[in-house]
């Protein structure tokens, strides 16, 4: 399918970029190798086709040096084209324009998409935005991590007490991108700090910007509460067409009503939540059927062997490329028991040996990984966990 080179239309900014994207509510947030394209289409699948737009993502968060430096690390953590991304970027509109879409960005797919990077250098970082340009609405600067290795390599969360640098990260996108720029940040420890840094980032040329309602401390057993009163504030501070994602606290369907309220916010972004329940974004049906549940309290859920089914599938046909394994139906307790009878086993010369388990070490030095099948395991073990 060709797309539209953003490089011959006029750059939108703001509300007006928010509203071409159809001013969506909910957001599924950058998870480090967990928002990847094949969980990106599972979270979408529970919308009607038709609505399948109305929920905004993220990719995970991308280390812009090795994004920029690397084509290795560049194929295996993005894939819009079945080849390499290319590089040099300069010429990429073209080259985008004339290729077959594959997996992140795909116009039929995984639209809206924003790209999330890590960074420190402005210019690095604008290199690094040049390849995914052509693929995705807007990039994005991580300016929530909180974790070790963010301290470590002086970035996300860790940027915060240097206001000059993160202007000029964002002001370098701005001025350098054929898309729009965002920015995600997290809360600090007064309404005042919390609401300049705001203020920086809009003067810089963002977009929208996503505020976590936790300070920068508030990780592991620390976690606590987001502090939505902190999002009010900004949204009664900001100027009237500020664009602000708020992000923290939704556990579950209600929670995003109840935090577009609080907050004011034009949309809410779930993480946490979203790993454990895929559904979290849509309503719940009205209707039982082997896929969803409903008690006799009239509460249900999602069965998560039809999740885990659905989620496969998708590896299998979209990134696999291969057709979906056949299934029989999901069991309910009122199915006749003959339909549920063992298969019967194969002959002995009929079964194959176990392959040998590979030699750990060099083997797999040079091989590209594929993020989807990587973040495959993580994924199942958060949707199972709680049972």
């Amino acid at each position: 399918m060709a797309t539209t080179s953003p490089a011959t239309m006029p750059k939108l900014h703001g509300r007006a970029f928010y509203e071409s994207l159809g001013s969506p509510k909910v957001v599924l947030a950058p998870m480090v190798d967990q928002s990847e394209y094949a969980w990106r289409r599972l979270t979408r699948s529970f919308f009607p086709p038709d609505q399948q737009r109305a929920l905004l993502a993220y990719t995970p968060m991308f280390h812009a040096r090795l994004f920029a430096d690397s084509p290795q690390y560049r194929a295996q953590m993005f894939q819009p084209l079945k080849g390499a991304i290319p590089s040099p970027p300069d010429p990429v509109w073209q080259t985008a324009n004339n290729a077959d879409p594959h997996l992140d960005g795909n116009p039929a797919t995984d639209r809206p998409l924003f790209v999330q990077f890590c960074a420190n250098d402005p210019d690095v970082l604008l290199e690094a935005a040049r390849h995914v340009q052509p693929y995705c609405d807007a990039v994005d600067l991580n300016l929530g991590c909180p974790q070790g290795i963010a301290r470590k390599g002086h970035y996300g969360a860790f940027l915060q007490e240097d206001q000059d640098l993160i202007f000029r990260l964002v002001n370098r996108l701005h001025t350098g991108l054929d898309i729009p720029v965002t920015a995600k940040m997290r809360v600090l420890d007064s309404r005042e700090a919390t609401l300049a840094y705001a203020r920086n980032l809009l003067a810089a040329g963002a977009s929208i910007i996503t505020v976590h309602g936790r300070q920068r401390h508030q990780k592991g057993h620390a976690t606590g509460l987001a502090d939505w009163t902190a999002i009010r504030h900004l949204r009664n501070n900001l100027p009237p067409d500020t664009v602000i994602f708020a992000n923290g606290n939704i556990l579950q369907h209600a929670d995003i009503a109840r935090c577009l309220a609080a907050t004011g916010a034009d949309a809410v972004m779930c993480a946490e939540g979203n790993l454990h329940d895929p559904a979290i974004f849509t309503p719940p049906p009205t209707v039982a059927s082997r896929e969803y549940w409903i008690g006799r309290s009239g509460r249900g859920g999602w069965r998560m062997d039809a999740v885990m089914r659905r989620y496969l599938d998708i590896i299998h046909t979209e990134v696999l490329g291969e057709p979906a394994p056949e299934r029989g139906p999901l069991f309910l307790p009122s199915d006749p028991i003959d339909a549920w009878a063992d298969p019967p086993t194969p002959p002995a010369e009929d079964v194959e040996p176990p392959q040998k388990k590979r030699r750990r070490g060099g083997g797999d030095k040079g091989r590209v990984r594929e993020p989807n099948l990587g973040a495959l395991q993580p994924h199942l073990f958060d949707l199972l966990r709680p049972l």
